[in-house]
């Protein structure tokens, strides 16, 4: 059991630095802080759970919820983890510190930034897979003039 399950197995709240840069622009790697409590399900769209992934855990926002489970990316990120499960979340962001100024996940601005994000997350998946495509298309035209 890490510090983070620990700490809400003992006290059903965890506050620590954040790890990573998957969460930004919203979570800065070591400058902001999260406020992590015991999950209560069923979680909807925009929660921020805190769940197992292999041998570590991650911090990822809901951008659906479907009958096999949740729909997960994270802010920075452009590929889903889809059926992540109740059984696999351990916590729920409900706040954090961003530049030493609180905000609380229920805010107003908050919940728009938070569909702000999931529409930016489509549209980097979409521009994503444009790249594939096109760069299979060029590599498939240089070689076939190289084959001329």
């Amino acid at each position: 059991m890490n510090a983070v399950e620990k700490s809400l197995y003992e006290n059903g709240v965890y506050t620590g630095k954040t790890q990573g840069d998957s969460m930004e622009p919203m979570l800065k790697e070591g400058r902001d802080t999260v406020i992590i409590v015991s999950p209560k399900f069923p979680l909807k769209k925009y929660d921020v759970p805190v769940y197992r992934r292999d041998d570590h855990i991650t911090m990822h926002r809901i951008i659906k919820c479907t009958k096999k489970g949740y729909i997960i990316c994270g802010d920075n990120r452009s590929y889903l983890e889809k059926d992540i499960k109740d059984s696999d979340i351990i916590g729920v962001l409900s706040g954090f510190y961003h530049n030493g100024r609180y905000v609380d996940v229920k805010d107003k601005a908050y919940i728009k930034y938070a569909r702000k994000i999931k529409r930016k997350i489509y549209l980097r998946i979409v521009k994503k897979y444009i790249r594939v495509v096109w760069r299979k298309l060029l590599f498939n035209e240089l070689f076939r003039l190289m084959n001329l």
